[in-house]
């Protein structure tokens, strides 16, 4: 008898057998149409199989191509899953605003611990919803036999315990797996924002000659002549403020303001002069009368210190209230004299910083034009980061690694003895993905 499935071939039924046979279900879709293109030499080929039933080795040959085929699928679905996919989502919230540049991270590493969550828990499940039938197949298949029921009963605990143990520990590598990811791609924004942080449009380019014609385009577009203006705006709104002080102070002087406030100075300085005698002089009348009054020259000690004391308090008080009138009469005369002359002086201040900000955009145009495709090229150095990215590349790729041990844990989880229909426990060590 010729087998004709993998699993009379090979004995591969076990407790990941469905897994495969989904992922292959994909894939036939196009395979018929190919039978539909070519449907007459279909029936003579089967008409021809029927006649000569193909051979062990075609059979095993046939079978082992499709045992590929289902290695490579699911390895290519593996690396996505883990991958590529975990990036286009990341890269999709960040389009639609659902996360910012710091979020994308966080927004990552939580695809990742949902994937990690989903993987922990296919375990248990497949545990849970294989072993019962696997047991219950030696049942099926030894009947009352119970020396080989409970031998096969037992190969069924043992299979699907070393299986949960392994495949919990593809969880822990595929977390290892994630940390990795997530170190190698800080590397990598460490050579873009190290060498390119400017141009990020850059960082998507595979090739240096595709990335150094991309920092050319950027650059045209930055030095064209409204970008260098608009540039150069920017700069004399930054330096304004610094240039209105001295602005203020030339259209003071020639508005008038300065004389005018000079005028009135002198006139308040007059009246805190006049303020400051007169009280003075006031304050000694009194310090006179209160010596004659009190006979302090004869008297005791303490009428002569109680009249200085009272004149110390009449000079401190006169000093006070003049300055306080001398104070007054200034912000009064400057506040005079900046209303007679405030049309001219606002006029002033226009005119010269109006001038002051054509010559600045004038030389800064000047000066920016001829440099800006020089200057803004060393903001991106290709070549530099290039070499930077190149030293962190590795030769071997971490999701595939353990895509493709997950998927001997599968095929080697499967297999069954062809000929009593147990499972096979494999005595070999766990494999674990290593750094």
């Amino acid at each position: 008898a010729h087998p004709s499935s993998p699993n009379q071939r090979s004995g591969r039924r076990g407790p990941l057998a469905k897994m495969k046979t989904v992922l292959a279900a994909a894939c036939m879709s196009a395979a018929g149409a190919v039978v539909v293109q070519n449907q007459g030499s279909s029936f003579l080929a089967r008409q021809q199989s029927l006649a000569d039933p193909p051979s062990n080795k075609e059979i095993h040959e046939k079978w082992d191509k499709m045992d590929d085929f289902m290695e490579i699928m699911f390895t290519i679905a593996c690396k996505w899953k883990h991958g590529k996919d975990v990036d286009g989502a990341t890269s999709e919230a960040l389009k639609k605003g659902k996360v910012d540049g710091p979020g994308a991270m966080v927004f990552k590493k939580g695809i990742q611990k949902d994937n990690l969550q989903g993987l922990t828990s296919a375990c248990g499940m497949v545990v849970a919803s294989g072993e019962g039938k696997c047991r219950q197949g030696c049942a099926d298949r030894w009947g009352k036999a119970m020396g080989k029921r409970s031998a096969c009963d037992g190969k069924c605990v043992a299979s699907y315990d070393q299986f949960e143990s392994r495949c919990k520990a593809k969880v822990a590598n595929l977390e290892k797996v994630y940390e990795m990811k997530v170190t190698a791609e800080n590397s990598r924004n460490t050579c873009y924002n190290g060498h390119c942080k400017e141009f990020p449009q850059v960082w998507m380019k595979a090739t240096e000659a595709d990335m150094t014609t991309e920092v050319e385009t950027q650059c045209k577009k930055r030095c064209t002549p409204e970008q260098i203006t608009a540039r150069c705006e920017t700069k004399w709104t930054l330096q304004v403020d610094f240039l209105r002080d001295s602005v203020k102070s030339k259209c003071a002087a020639e508005s008038g303001v300065t004389d005018c406030f000079t005028t009135k100075k002198a006139d308040v300085s007059a009246a805190y002069d006049k303020c400051s005698s007169e009280g003075k002089t006031t304050c000694d009348t009194q310090a006179t009368e209160c010596s004659t009054k009190g006979n302090a020259d004869k008297s005791l000690k303490q009428a002569g210190e109680f009249c200085a004391e009272r004149k110390k308090m009449c000079l401190e008080q006169v000093d006070t209230n003049c300055l306080a009138d001398n104070k007054a009469g200034l912000g009064k005369a400057e506040g005079e004299c900046e209303a007679e002359a405030k049309t001219a002086f606002e006029k002033c201040e226009d005119d010269a910083l109006a001038a002051k900000e054509t010559e600045s955009l004038s030389l800064c145009n000047s000066d920016l034009t001829p440099k800006c495709p020089e200057d803004c090229g060393k903001k991106c150095d290709v070549a530099t980061m290039q070499t930077c990215l190149t030293n962190l590349k590795s030769k071997s790729d971490l999701a595939e690694e353990f895509c493709t041990d997950f998927w001997n844990l599968l095929h080697e989880s499967s297999e069954i003895d062809p000929i009593t229909g147990d499972p096979i426990v494999l005595l070999s060590s766990k494999k674990r993905l290593t750094q």
